[in-house]
């Protein structure tokens, strides 16, 4: 069998390419060698280094700021693509680049002002017109569970006290 990668890689190098740009190649002639790898870049870029983002935006202790706006804008977003990524999970991962493309969306939506775009053109006016039925679930559900934690509470205090004299 032969593996045209290894060729295309030798003619590469001959060329002068770069290891950088022979790795690419490889990602892009088969994108489930490096999956692994993007996925990981997607959890540092899209996870890790937002959070720290958010620590230094909240430590600045700044009532209005330009970067504490643009990190919770960033954060709302990423909800959002973390619920549609769980919603359609065995579509998505079955695409061969799709941890590749996701990576370059987490990026852009961290420079270019890609959060705000997103968030101005889509979940914004989204969540306005249905904020109002929104939060009436929120409260509804919030009265149910909060009944219920408290139901359950006290049955475990009934519960504690008969083991304890038992």
């Amino acid at each position: 069998r032969h593996c045209y990668g290894s060729s295309v890689l030798l003619a590469m190098a001959s060329f002068g390419a770069s290891l950088a740009q022979q790795v690419g190649v490889v990602a892009l002639l088969n994108p489930r060698n490096t999956a692994g790898l993007a996925r990981a870049a997607c959890v540092l870029v899209g996870a890790a280094y937002p959070v720290y983002r958010t620590f230094k935006a909240l430590e600045r202790r700044r009532l209005f700021d330009d970067t504490r706006d643009g990190v919770l804008t960033y954060w709302s977003i990423f909800g959002c693509l973390s619920i549609a990524e769980n919603t359609g999970h065995a579509i998505l991962h079955s695409f061969p680049w799709y941890y590749h493309c996701k990576l370059g969306v987490v990026v852009w939506l961290q420079t270019h002002d890609g959060a705000k775009k997103v968030y101005g053109r889509y979940i914004k006016p989204l969540l306005l017109e249905h904020e109002e039925n929104i939060d009436h679930v929120i409260e509804t559900v919030g009265g149910e569970v909060s009944s219920h934690v408290s139901d359950t509470s006290d049955e475990v205090a009934n519960l504690v006290a008969w083991a304890k004299t038992s």
